[in-house]
């Protein structure tokens, strides 16, 4: 039979040393104020009375209250162990937030700067965000002058990161960087989402939007306004603010073909576009940096967000059976109330019968 706790193997351990150490401290505390005990009792009577006037409650008949305590104690750690038998048929549901990710997929984010370059910058720092936020769902929109959902919302991280290693520069056909588009249709999903439950979760959901912010078309500013009223809207911006010069592969951009000199470009990341953006969604903007501090300030703009009850998978899990140390725990400490009542009622039964002895043994 499977059997498990809610602790890791490392951390279980330590908690079953601890339970031990504690145990075994009670029970010398105990013993030693049953000792305290009888020596005061030895200094108040006269040892040869004692036995007369303490019949039925001696150290003998005392002995299962230090027992019922000890047990108790330790049904007590066991139940707080949480252990684990039996399996059972769960549907899992946990506490999330909603989040849709808009991947800038157009050319410019090929360009060496941060290297390799900021199109997998990009993905390395969804990744770390996917990380930190287990219980979340996640959803991906890849945009370049067109906009396209690779994955919709979705708990199941490993899928999610199966799609966004598959995303590149070639996913859409179309040039440019049309972020309207890919907000439309972030909205689209959560459009979708407040007809089906026939309400809004506004406060639980967040569009995060990772481009370089250059040659925006559409009209961005007005539909991060709009997009605010079924998310917020965070942007990190990845580039560098002095440029970086790349050659585009493509020819043509927006359907517009590009001269030879065109072609040669000098990209820049366009923080004040993405900053306007980041304002008119309700949200922040951060610009990406070598460490996973950016990574930090959106995990925790994204936790301040509410979270709801999202149902996933029905899966087999082994069932917590807790209650059933902690009742244990509870009826030794019960048990120990009903041995101190029945102790003077012991105590009387042993008078009667020594007495009923003494006069059997008379009358003989």
């Amino acid at each position: 039979m499977d059997i498990a706790f809610a602790f890791p193997l490392n951390q279980l351990y330590l908690w079953v040393g601890s339970a031990f150490l504690s145990l075994t401290i009670i029970t010398m505390g105990l013993r030693a104020l049953e000792r305290y005990r009888k020596r005061r009792l030895d200094a108040f009577v006269d040892f040869q009375l004692a036995p007369r006037l303490l019949s039925g409650v001696g150290a003998r008949h005392r002995r299962p209250l230090l027992w019922l305590t000890v047990f108790g104690f330790a049904f007590m750690a066991l139940a707080l162990a949480q252990p684990h038998w039996g399996k059972s048929w769960n549907q899992l549901t946990r506490r999330s937030h909603d989040i849709i990710v808009c991947l800038d997929v157009s050319e410019s984010m090929l360009a060496k700067n941060p290297l390799p370059n900021r199109l997998e910058r990009a993905k390395q720092k969804i990744g770390s965000i996917v990380d930190r936020a287990f219980g979340d769902r996640f959803g991906l929109v890849a945009f370049s002058g067109a906009a396209e959902l690779m994955c919709p919302l979705t708990l199941d991280h490993g899928y999610y990161r199966t799609v966004l290693a598959a995303v590149n520069a070639d996913s859409i056909s179309l040039e440019g960087t049309d972020i309207a588009a890919a907000l439309e249709v972030a909205m689209g999903i959560f459009q979708d989402q407040d007809a089906e439950a026939g309400q809004s979760s506004r406060g639980s959901r967040a569009i995060l939007v990772i481009s370089d912010g250059e040659q925006v078309s559409g009209d961005a500013i007005e539909a991060a306004r709009l997009a605010s009223a079924y998310a917020r809207v965070y942007v990190i911006g990845v580039g560098d603010p002095r440029g970086t010069q790349i050659t585009y592969r493509n020819r043509f951009v927006q359907g517009v073909q590009l001269s030879a000199e065109d072609r040669n470009h000098l990209s820049i990341l366009d923080e004040t576009t993405l900053r306007r953006l980041a304002e008119q969604g309700g949200g922040g903007y951060i610009r990406s940096q070598p460490d996973n501090s950016d990574v930090d300030e959106i995990f925790e703009l994204i936790q301040q967000l509410f979270a709801k009850d999202v149902s996933g998978d029905i899966r087999r899990q082994l069932v917590n059976r807790f209650q059933w140390p902690l009742a244990a725990a509870f009826a030794c400490f019960a048990g120990e109330g009903v041995w101190l009542v029945i102790l003077p009622w012991v105590r009387i039964w042993r008078e009667r019968r020594r007495a009923r002895g003494g006069e059997e043994a008379e009358y003989a």
